[in-house]
């Protein structure tokens, strides 16, 4: 485990040889009402100018990526979804999707169902070419779902959403909803008049579902269950989305906070957890970083750009 690292001890220590900087959203890269600090914008505006990449890897779907986009400017490569979903942020458009097959998410949904009867579904569906919508500014309030379709959120009925969803969301019987190869996360949580603790929510999901499908989730404060197909995660897309571009492990370096940013921060050379992170997280990682309320991701891009500068191998101009 690593110790907090902070401008009023240390500079906060990167490796050498770095090419590529990946980055959880919420909790993370955002501060803790949603927005991009100033620290974190001047931050990007610096790493877009040098030759370090970035990836914003997140599990939001990629109908909440379009503000982020706006307000950090980035205009990389995207992953969504925890990984089943990658985006082109400078036109707006999915370019992967690595979702359940059919006889998965059935089996899924079986499974949940004899262990836990009162277990209810969501869906979010995406297809490669699919659009995010535009918001044409950096406010959720100005997001029109309805002209995106590089997902579809769809609700099972008993299934109660966290976050309010549009009026003309789908609702239909989960085998419905699965009926075709494009579902890319199942989401599940006990239905109305269900009451479980979340933490034997969780696990007992993780357990059923073993060997199955990936599983994962943001913590144990929200009885949600985030499932993909098997081998789908964070680590696995970052390191494709990384290989792409000719960066293996060494070559990157990973912030995150929640349970679902384990797999990416094991596989990442250096990996960070911010110190409002899950003791999960912070457990793994390489060093701790400040909390997302003192920008702490900002403060580490500064430390790899002044690292970069005294690199004698980094292409110039």
């Amino acid at each position: 485990m690593g110790f907090v690292e902070s401008e009023a001890s240390s500079a906060i220590p990167v490796p050498s040889g770095v090419r590529l900087v990946a980055s959880d959203l919420d909790g993370t890269l955002l501060l803790p009402d949603g927005s991009v600090g100033r620290r974190t914008c001047d931050a990007l505006d610096a790493l877009r100018d040098s030759d370090l990449d970035l990836v914003i890897v997140t599990g939001r779907p990629p109908r909440w990526i379009s503000p982020v986009v706006e307000m950090t400017g980035h205009r990389g490569v995207g992953i969504a979804a925890n990984g089943a979903v990658v985006l082109d942020l400078a036109d707006g458009h999915v370019t992967e999707v690595f979702p359940l097959s059919h006889d998965q998410a059935l089996e899924t949904v079986d499974r949940l169902r004899a262990a836990m009867p009162g277990v209810a579904f969501a869906v979010e569906r995406a297809r490669p070419g699919g659009r995010l919508a535009p918001t044409g500014g950096s406010s959720y309030d100005d997001l029109d779902a309805t002209l995106a379709d590089a997902t579809e959120f769809a609700l099972a009925d008993g299934y109660t959403p966290r976050w309010p969803v549009p009026r003309e969301t789908h609702v239909a019987p989960i085998e419905e909803l699965i009926r075709y190869d494009d579902v890319v996360k199942i989401l599940a949580r006990p239905g109305d008049g269900f009451a479980i603790d979340p933490k034997r929510f969780i696990l007992g999901g993780h357990d059923i579902l073993d060997g199955l499908v990936e599983v994962t989730h943001a913590g144990f404060d929200d009885s949600l269950l985030e499932i993909s197909a098997p081998g789908v995660s964070k680590a696995t897309t970052l390191a494709r989305v990384a290989a792409a571009e000719g960066h293996g492990p060494l070559h990157v370096v990973a912030a995150g906070d929640g349970p679902n940013d384990l797999p990416m921060l094991a596989w990442a050379g250096t990996s960070y957890a911010m110190a409002n992170a899950h003791p999960e997280v912070i457990e793994i990682a390489t060093h701790v970083l400040p909390p997302n309320s003192e920008e702490g991701v900002a403060q580490l891009i500064d430390a790899l750009l002044v690292e970069e500068s005294r690199d004698p191998f980094r292409s110039r101009a």
